[in-house]
């Protein structure tokens, strides 16, 4: 029920992709799975890539439990949210998805392996400019660029993503 909802709110708001390169970019939105301390860890390892780019990030953790763990602790750029978060219906409706959601992001990655209905609504909702995600199937929403992974891991994904947006980046630099 929830998917069917998404899908008519968003073929009824047609948008057109913008790629953004890395060096164009100045405000990226990232949304992952926070169910273990290793995701958690990636996803700094990554925070760091970005703010190395002069970069700004934001990055919205999906926790899929009513409690927070200990890892799960807010910083200036990493914020969670969990099942207490969102309707019966798995719509994200708390304030700081809220606040996620309203921001103008130059690209958007949902890192969500698990395709967790909060993180697609999030990424699809979004009005960013480039839209990044993992390749589904049977998936009626598509993304800008999607990532069909040989290797379901967190880690494999985030080396995929640097290593196609480089290319991207460098392949639009020489034009």
């Amino acid at each position: 029920m929830a998917n069917y909802i998404l899908s008519k709110d968003i073929s009824t708001n047609a948008r057109q992709a913008d790629l953004v390169t890395l060096s164009k970019a100045k405000r990226i939105g990232i949304l992952f799975d926070a169910k273990s301390v290793d995701a958690v860890s990636q996803i700094k390892l990554l925070l760091n890539y970005f703010l190395k780019k002069n970069i700004d990030v934001e990055i919205l953790g999906f926790v899929k439990d009513n409690k927070m763990g200990s890892h799960h602790l807010s910083t200036l750029h990493i914020n969670y949210f969990n099942l207490k978060d969102v309707s019966l219906f798995g719509v994200p409706k708390s304030k700081k998805t809220n606040d996620f959601l309203i921001k103008p992001y130059d690209i958007l990655i949902n890192l969500s392996l698990d395709n967790s209905f909060a993180t697609k609504y999030l990424s699809f909702k979004s009005n960013a400019k480039f839209k990044i995600g993992v390749f589904r199937k049977h998936e009626f929403l598509k993304y800008d660029l999607s990532f069909k992974l040989k290797i379901k891991s967190i880690n494999y994904m985030i080396e995929q993503l640097t290593y196609y947006l480089e290319l991207i980046n460098k392949n639009n630099e020489k034009q």
